[in-house]
C-alpha cells in the first residue's frame, strides 16, 4: 500500500512526463503562431500575443508545479497528464478561438480544466498556502476566459487581454512566498522548452522552403533561416541557461521566488513571442526570397528579433546588476531587416538578420558575463566567465 508524501524539496531535473507535458505546449505556440501566418496583420499581432501570455502564464503554473510536484508516484502523474489533455484541447481551439462558433467556449472551459488541476496539484505539496492565494484569482481569470466564449469574436480579444492584465498582476498583490523553486529543475525546463520551440520554427521554415519547390529557395533560405535560428539558439545556451541557474542558486530563499517570476516568467515571455513571431517572419521572408515582401510581412522578422532580444536583456537584467548593452543595441540594429525585405527581398532581410545576430554573438564573446546578483565576486565562476 503507497503512503501520501508531501515532497519537501523541489525537484533537481526534468522528468521524462514533463518534456512530453512541453511537446504540447509547444503544438499550443504553432497554433498560436498559424493564427498570425494566416493574417499578418496589426490585429492578428495582437490576438498572437494575447494568446501566448494566457498560454505562457499556465505554462509556467505548471513548470512551478512539477517542481514540487513527485512524479515518482502514480496520482501526480495521472494528475500532470490530466493537465496535458486539457492544455491540447485548448491548443485544438487556439486557430478558431476569434471566429464564430464554439471554439471560444472549448477553449475557455479546456483552459478552466488546466487551472483546477493546477490548483489542485499545489494542494498536496509545500505550495499550498501560496496557492490558496493564488489559486482563486488564476480561477477567475479562467471563468473570464469561459464568459468570453459566448460573447463575439471582437469582444474576447478585450475580455483575453483582461486576463492577461489579471494574471500577472496576482503575484504583486497576493505574493508569492511559499513557492519553493529548485533552480535547476527551473532552468533546465524553462531552457527545454525554448529550444523545443526553436526546433520547430526550423521545421515550419524547412516545411515553407520545400513548398516552394525552387532549389535556391530550399537551400539557401533554409540555410540563411538556419543560421538566423542558431545565432538566437548561441546568445542563450551558449552561458545564460548556467548563469541563471547559479544566479538562483547564489540569491537567499526569500528573493528567489520573485526573481524567478521575473526572469522565468515575465522576460521569458517576451522571449518565446519574440520566437514566435520571428519563425512566422522567417517563414515568409522564404516564401518571397527573390522579391520584395508587402503589408506587415517584412515587419514581423525584427518586430520577433527585437522581442527575442529585449526579453534576454530584460533576464539577465533580472538576474544580474548590469544592462547587456549589446543585446539592446542589436535590438534596434534588426530593424535594418525592413528595407532589406522591403525593396530586395527575403534573402536580404534574412542575411542582414543572420549577421546582426552573429555580430552580437561576437561582441558578447570579447566582454566579460556580469557577476549574478547575490553571487559571491571573489572568485568567479566558469559561468560568468
Amino acid at each position: 500500500m503507497t503512503t501520501t508524501r508531501v515532497p519537501t524539496g523541489p525537484a533537481e531535473k526534468v522528468r521524462s512526463l514533463e518534456l512530453f507535458f512541453d511537446l504540447v505546449f509547444v503544438f499550443a505556440i504553432t497554433q498560436i503562431a498559424a493564427v498570425l501566418t494566416a493574417a499578418p496583420t496589426g490585429t492578428g499581432l495582437a490576438r498572437v500575443t494575447v494568446l501566448l501570455a494566457v498560454v505562457w502564464w499556465m505554462y509556467g503554473g505548471y513548470a512551478w508545479l512539477t517542481n514540487a510536484l513527485d512524479l515518482d508516484r502514480t496520482r501526480p502523474r495521472l494528475l500532470l497528464l490530466a493537465g496535458m489533455a486539457a492544455y491540447f484541447v485548448m491548443s485544438l481551439a487556439v486557430p478558431r478561438y476569434f471566429e464564430e462558433g464554439p471554439f471560444g467556449l472549448v477553449l475557455g472551459i479546456a483552459y478552466l480544466v488546466v487551472v483546477v488541476v493546477h490548483t489542485a496539484g499545489f494542494l498536496g505539496t509545500s505550495g499550498r498556502g501560496a496557492i490558496l492565494r493564488l489559486g482563486p484569482l488564476n480561477l477567475l481569470g479562467a471563468a473570464v476566459l469561459v464568459v468570453a466564449g459566448f460573447l463575439p469574436p471582437d469582444v474576447r480579444l478585450w475580455l483575453a487581454l483582461a486576463v492577461v492584465v489579471l494574471h500577472y498582476a496576482t503575484p504583486h498583490v497576493v505574493g508569492i512566498s511559499g513557492f519553493v523553486v529548485g533552480a535547476g529543475h527551473f532552468v533546465e525546463r524553462h531552457g527545454l522548452a525554448l529550444i523545443i520551440l526553436l526546433g520547430e520554427s526550423i521545421i515550419a521554415v524547412g516545411a515553407a522552403a520545400t513548398a516552394k519547390g525552387s532549389v535556391t529557395t530550399v537551400v539557401v533560405g533554409s540555410l540563411l533561416a538556419l543560421a538566423v535560428s542558431a545565432a538566437m539558439w548561441w546568445l542563450y545556451f551558449d552561458h545564460e541557461d548556467a548563469a541563471g541557474e547559479h544566479a538562483l542558486d547564489a540569491m537567499p530563499a526569500r528573493r528567489r521566488g520573485l526573481a524567478a517570476l521575473l526572469s522565468f516568467g515575465y522576460a521569458y515571455l517576451v522571449m518565446i513571442a519574440g520566437v514566435t513571431v520571428a519563425a512566422v517572419g522567417m517563414k515568409k521572408a522564404v516564401s518571397y526570397l527573390g522579391s520584395p515582401l508587402h503589408d506587415l510581412e517584412p515587419w514581423l522578422l525584427p518586430i520577433g528579433l527585437t522581442g527575442y532580444l529585449l526579453g534576454l536583456a530584460a533576464f539577465r537584467r533580472s538576474l544580474t546588476p548590469s544592462w547587456p548593452w549589446p543585446r539592446l543595441a542589436a535590438a534596434a540594429a534588426v530593424w535594418l531587416c525592413v528595407p532589406a525585405g522591403l525593396l530586395v527581398g527575403g534573402w536580404l532581410e534574412l542575411a542582414v538578420a543572420a549577421l546582426v545576430l552573429a555580430g552580437t554573438v561576437v561582441a558578447e564573446s570579447v566582454r566579460p558575463t556580469p557577476a549574478p546578483t547575490g553571487a559571491p565576486t571573489a572568485a568567479p565562476t566558469a559561468e560568468s566567465g
